[in-house]
């Protein structure tokens, strides 16, 4: 996956936005977002991947994927160590 030159907003960004300009041909041209925001002592992290063509099976398995993503970075920022590939979560014989 490739993506373009994050959009970011304000001097600490809340918003980080990037198109996908090369990757899976379903990822072509749609957009990962990350938004935080703080709530007393949590940070919270909204996640999207949106603009898909349509609703193939490929979008929900990505879907589950980036779920097992973010676990895997609250685990990293929580404890020290996370579970990259090739030692995350396997859903699928996609991976």
């Amino acid at each position: 996956m490739e993506l373009a030159q994050p959009e970011l907003t304000g001097p600490a960004p809340r918003l980080v936005r990037w198109e996908v300009v090369a990757g899976p041909e379903e990822w072509v041209g749609t957009h990962v977002r990350w938004e935080l925001r703080q709530d007393g002592d949590w940070t919270i992290v909204l996640f999207t991947h949106e603009g898909w063509r349509e609703p193939v099976e490929f979008m929900h398995h990505c879907s589950t994927k980036w779920a097992a993503f973010l676990l895997s970075l609250k685990q990293l920022l929580e404890t020290g160590e996370g579970a990259p590939d090739p030692h995350d979560t396997r859903i699928s014989d996609w991976h």
